[in-house]
């Protein structure tokens, strides 16, 4: 009678049996024998007899296994005792008795392995087992292809069935394990067999494993590692791929991910995970299943091939073949799924041997054709070829060694597709480096056309340049020579009909002269090169200069030019010379399209902005034409137009410049009724009438000229030594509008002396008959005549041309610059160079100003003037700084020195003992409250007072005690450092006894006078009779006396520990052993003295922080550099490497109060901001700030080391 036991879908948990006992059970063995194909039948059969042959040569006896000797796992071998079902048709019963008889044991190493045939397979295995108790064993094989395993064991008197396989529902098995595994009692101290009956459509094989709980679960472990592994690897190629082909679009990546996709899904098949996790309830689908995937790995292996070989370009036959495969192969695929497993199976058989095929012969001819991605392919396709046929080997049931047997598969795929990844990586390089040469090529040919073109660019710009030097030179020259006659009101050789004709000579100069400018300033915002030069302007000044310029224009037009300003300066800031050529443009045109009437230019101030407009009563602008009229070259057709002409360039160039500085020109016009231009620019700052504001360049000179009553008399004989007059004025008088009434460099009392520099005699002439009036002038032709001029006289200012022969401004400002800084010689460049790079080139050299030509009489002496006033004021700021900082050092001087004298008193009343504390001066510095008493005088009325006056208040009552403490004091009386001298008073009916002593241990010196009461006066030297005294106490004199010999034993100790040697140290061995009791001594007066409170500490700890953090937040600001680049050029703090990144965590620590080392180091600190105020001292705000700062810490580094 045979007991079946089937399972439920219910999962299996240790303890616990979920059989049921059925009461019949019968096996079709003729329906899974007929599953079997005939010809594999027929090749089952021969390997059936060699097995029997090798049976029969290499047999032996069939021992029991003993299962205590095996611990708690077996791998069975020659143990199994095999039976060959060729039909299929035995019963259980008739396979015993043929065991018993006909049973042959697998004499072969390692497990049985038949290969491929037909019918069944019966083992029977003997267990002996000697445990004293029973126990649950299991009986598992990880070969998963098998058809069907039925596992009989003995069970109280009866036999028990179980079945598991490939065609039976996932949930047939004990474990929800991917292995075919059965459980069974292990029975105690007694032989037990149990039977199989394997069955199989494949290749028959049977590695069994026996064995409890803990070798169950160590195996499935370690197999779990190994899957996951080799999965995870799989995935992360797959994925890479896809990504790969995602952003370059390379159908190679494509293919060969979905073929490492695939692959991974044939090995989970194989392996018996699908089957465990896609699909446990569909057997017939898990039989067909490898076939289908095996089927696509083929496909997507030949779609790849194509594309990674090329084969079209190696031999189009080969790639047809390919291509009728895919096909075929795509189509197999589909109708696989009307066919049964072993049809599908065979087709993938079939498919991967034509697979094989083509791809060999692809690869041959595309290696002999030179091509490197085949050495790749042909590598990993050798190793997958060994794989495949280590495959084939075991399942034909040939031996190799178990890891290569059921796992080379895996590993040659892995291999194969890591060296397919590799020659697909080198693929894609090869691809990258080829469309980076195209691009560089590509690139180059560009440049070139570049190049050409920026310099065709340049030589246009440089003709443009060069041509408006050639016409601004002449044109210089005209309108200076015109301005020199008109000047010269003396004159009575020129008529009127001259004078107007050089009038009107000069006004076409000036037009032409614009037009200039507008053809230079419209090829510079065409190549936007038009930039600004901001700085603070008065926007009222620049109204009332482009009215005067503007004034001749109006001619004999009834036209009136009303000027509309409110009071006071409007500051904005801007390019002066720029919202000038805005404005000019701006009124030109005004007075040109207006026959009669007015023209008015307005300022007004508006909250936030400033707004600037000029109004006309003109012609006007139809709306056709407000359009168009900002367009470059466009001009109104008008009567006034074609009379006046024009480039039509002026207007587009003022609203470039306007939009530069972050405004507009807004137009409101009525054709017939005038036009109303205007914009607006952000207000800066606006002074009213009366107070008078810096120029820029004042600003950046220094603090403003205010000759304050707290100036000390140096300040005020500097101010006048400089020729200017100072309206000196008190602070409570409201002075911070301090008025400079007397500053043009002209009214000063020696004239200035000035360099002029031009290689053009009539550019000389012109600049002397327009300076000569108030300066005195030295000309040069050339450089080197003017650096020799300079090497024998240095001149108050340089005016200095830029094209000249030989050497050329910019190489002379450079020379100049290199002898005297900017304030020492102001250099001015006069030139017809008007570009931006000009400027910013000459500016950078160290030039301190720069006026184009063609300029008026009025600029250049407005010019030269505010730069004689700045020079002044430099000088005066130079003189503020110097005694800013004496003040400053007497008031620090002053405050440490009444510290002292504070901590002083502190220190010396501590025994309350009547004393008073002398200064050097003869000042009474302390007064204790005993002394006070004593003396009957108020602290209050004598602190900070001669002591004299303390002995003029004795000198009634006690002669001889006012006598002593008169200063200067008598020598005789001062006690000497080791011998106390006391001598007697009386005063007010007391008697006692006072000493003089002195206390240096400062940098000055202080006398202390102490008295001491006595009941009975008794005259004594040296001897403390008839005073009372604790005996473990000291009196002041004595404290004094210590404490002044105590210096000067640590004074002493350091001189010698700073003068020690190694070899002093190593020659008397017994120093170091003294110098221990240091330490000692230290330790001890460390826990017997308060020598800081905690909140001096806080104080300094505090002070550390600030000065470091303020170190650090400048030299970032002003340098741009890291606090590594601190550490690392003050050669300070350590630099470290950490994690591939400089760090300097000793600095760190010091930036904030959390991370600061229990004992800073000060002087780290003091030696950084000393460097840092190097390196930034030209920056006032980081100068004061760090001064602040390092001055508070000396202040209680001092106080400290005063404790």
């Amino acid at each position: 009678m045979i007991r079946v036991v089937e399972y439920t879908r219910q999962r299996h948990r240790p303890g616990m049996e979920t059989r049921e006992h059925c009461d019949n059970y019968k096996t079709d063995s003729r329906m899974m024998g007929a599953a079997a194909d005939p010809g594999q039948r027929d090749l089952g059969v021969m390997f059936l007899l060699w097995g029997i042959l090798l049976l029969l040569l290499f047999a032996r006896p069939v021992s029991a296994l003993d299962l205590d000797s095996f611990g708690g796992g077996m791998v069975p071998g020659s143990e199994m005792l095999l039976l060959d079902d060729a039909d299929g048709e035995l019963s259980f019963d008739q396979a015993r008795l043929q065991l018993e008889t006909q049973g042959q044991p697998w004499v072969a190493p390692g497990q049985p392995n038949l290969g491929y045939r037909g019918g069944a397979l019966w083992v029977r295995i003997d267990l002996d087992n000697r445990f004293d108790e029973p126990e649950q064993w299991i009986a598992f094989t990880t070969f998963t292809q098998l058809t069907r395993v039925d596992f009989y064991f003995e069970e109280e008197g009866e036999w028990v069935q179980k079945s598991a396989g490939a065609s039976l529902p996932f949930r047939a098995r004990d474990r929800a394990h991917r292995s075919i595994n059965f459980e069974f009692p292990v029975l105690p101290d007694q032989a037990q067999s149990i039977y199989f009956r394997v069955e199989t459509s494949g290749s028959l094989q049977f590695p069994l494993m026996l064995g409890n709980e803990q070798f169950f679960a160590s195996e499935s472990q370690r197999s779990l590692f190994t899957s996951g592994l080799y999965f995870g690897l799989m995935l992360m190629i797959a994925i890479y791929s896809f990504t790969v082909w995602h952003t370059s679009r390379e159908t190679g990546f494509l293919y060969f991910g979905l073929i490492v996709l695939f692959g991974g899904l044939y090995s989970l098949t194989a392996m018996g995970l699908a089957y465990q996790y896609l699909w446990p309830e569909s057997p017939q689908w898990s039989n067909k299943a490898t076939g289908v995937i095996a089927l696509l790995v083929c496909l997507f292996v030949m779609a790849f091939v194509q594309r990674f070989l090329n084969l079209p370009q190696i031999d189009r036959r080969i790639d047809r073949a390919a291509t009728i495969y895919i096909l075929v192969v795509a189509a197999a695929i589909v109708i696989s799924f009307l066919l049964s497993a072993s049809l599908v199976n065979r087709m993938a058989l079939t498919a991967t041997a034509f697979n094989m095929l083509i791809i060999s012969i692809g690869a041959l001819r595309a290696q002999r054709r030179g091509s490197r991605a085949a050495s790749f392919f042909i590598s990993a396709w050798i190793i997958l070829l060994v794989g495949v046929l280590l495959e084939l080997t075991q399942r034909l049931g040939v031996l190799i060694p178990p890891l290569l047997a059921y796992n080379g598969i895996q590993l040659a795929s892995l291999l194969a597709i890591t060296v397919l990844a590799v020659g697909l990586s080198d693929r894609l390089q090869n691809m990258m480096e080829g469309y980076r040469a195209a691009q560089e090529d590509l690139l180059k040919a560009n440049q070139l056309k570049i190049d050409a073109l920026q310099q065709a660019d340049s030589v246009k710009e440089e003709f443009i340049a060069n041509v408006s030097h050639e016409l601004r030179t002449p044109l210089t020259g005209i309108i200076g020579l015109a301005e020199i006659m008109l000047a010269d009101q003396q004159s009575t050789t020129l008529t009127t009909s001259q004078r107007e004709t050089l009038t009107l000579m000069k006004v076409s100069a000036q037009r032409l002269s614009s037009l200039v400018n507008d053809v230079i300033d419209f090829s510079a915002m065409k190549n936007g090169q038009l930039a600004l030069n901001r700085n603070d302007t008065d926007l009222k000044e620049v109204c009332e200069l482009v009215v005067r310029m503007t004034r001749p224009l109006i001619g004999e037009k009834p036209i009136k030019l009303v000027e509309n300003y409110p009071p006071g300066q409007i500051i904005v800031e801007g390019d002066e010379d720029r919202l000038q050529q805005v404005l000019f443009n701006l009124v030109a045109n005004a007075i040109k399209f207006t026959p009669h009437g007015s023209v008015t230019i307005a300022v007004e101030v508006l909250d936030l902005d400033v707004r600037v407009s000029v109004r006309d009563t003109g012609i006007g602008i139809s709306a056709e034409d407000q359009k168009q009229i900002f367009q470059r070259f466009y001009q109104v057709d008008s009567a006034e137009a074609r009379k006046s002409g024009g480039t039509g360039l002026g207007l587009s160039i003022s609203q470039r410049l306007l939009e530069l500085h972050g405004s507009e020109i807004v137009l409101r016009s009525t054709q017939g009724e005038g036009s109303l231009f205007y914009f607006d620019l952000p207000l800066k700052k606006a002074l009213p009438e009366g107070k008078k504001a810096v120029k820029q360049e004042s600003a950046q000179a220094g603090k403003d000229v205010n000759a304050d009553i707290s100036a000390p008399a140096e300040l005020s004989a500097a101010l006048k030594a400089t020729g200017l007059n100072v309206d000196r004025r008190r602070a409570s008088d409201d002075a911070s509008d301090t008025t400079v009434v007397e500053s043009p460099a002209r009214n000063r009392k020696t004239r200035g002396r000035i360099l002029v520099v031009d290689d053009e005699y009539l550019n000389l002439r012109i600049v002397e008959s327009h300076l000569s009036e108030h300066y005195d002038l030295i000309t040069a032709l050339s450089g080197a005549e003017a650096l020799e001029k300079l090497s024998q006289v240095k001149p108050d200012m340089v005016i200095l041309d830029l094209m000249m022969p030989v050497m050329t401004g910019y190489q002379v400002c450079q020379i100049m610059r290199k002898r005297y800084d900017a304030d020492e010689l102001p250099i001015v460049i006069l030139t017809a160079k008007n570009r931006a790079e000009d400027l910013v080139k000459g500016l950078s050299l160290g030039a301190n100003d720069y006026i184009t030509k063609p300029f008026s009489k009025e600029e250049l002496r407005v010019r030269i003037d505010k730069q004689f006033e700045l020079m002044l004021l430099q000088q005066v700021r130079r003189d503020n700084q110097r005694l800013n900082w004496q003040l400053q050092r007497y008031e620090e001087n002053e405050k440490r020195l009444r510290q002292r004298e504070q901590r002083l008193a502190a220190l010396l009343d501590v025994t309350g003992d009547p004393l008073l504390a002398v200064d050097e001066a003869g000042v009474l510095i302390y007064a204790n409250e005993p002394a006070q008493q004593l003396l009957d005088i108020n602290s209050q009325d004598y602190l900070q007072q001669s002591v004299n006056r303390v002995a003029d208040a004795l000198l009634n009552r006690s002669p001889a005690l006012a006598d002593a403490v008169h200063f200067p004091f008598d020598e005789a009386m001062i006690s000497r450092r080791d011998d106390i001298e006391y001598f007697d008073f009386e005063l007010a009916g007391e008697t006692g006894r006072f000493c003089l002593l002195t206390i240096s241990q400062m940098e000055q010196e202080f006398y202390l006078i102490v008295f001491e009461k006595e009941r009975s006066a008794v005259v004594s030297t040296s001897h403390d009779e008839g005073f009372d005294h604790a005996p473990e106490s000291l009196s002041l004199p004595q404290i004094v006396a210590e404490i002044n010999r105590n210096v000067e034993r640590t004074q002493t100790l350091g001189e010698y520990l700073s003068n020690i040697k190694p070899e002093d140290l190593h020659k008397h061995s017994e120093l170091v052993d003294e110098l221990k009791y240091i330490d000692s001594l230290i330790s001890k007066l460390s826990t017997t003295l308060s020598v800081d409170d905690e909140d001096s500490e806080e104080a300094y700890r505090e002070a550390l922080v600030k000065v470091m953090q303020d170190c650090h937040y400048y030299w970032q600001k002003i340098t741009g550099e890291s606090i590594i680049d601190l550490a690392e050029k003050s050669r300070i703090w350590s630099v470290s490497v950490d994690n591939g990144r400089l760090r300097t965590r000793s600095m760190n620590r010091y930036l904030s109060l959390e991370k600061l080392p229990a004992n800073p180091r000060w002087r780290q600190v003091a030696r950084t901001a000393y460097f840092v105020l190097s390196k930034v001292n030209h920056d006032e705000e980081a100068r004061d700030a760090l001064e602040t700062s390092v001055g508070r810490l000396q202040e209680i580094v001092e106080q400290r080391a005063l404790n």
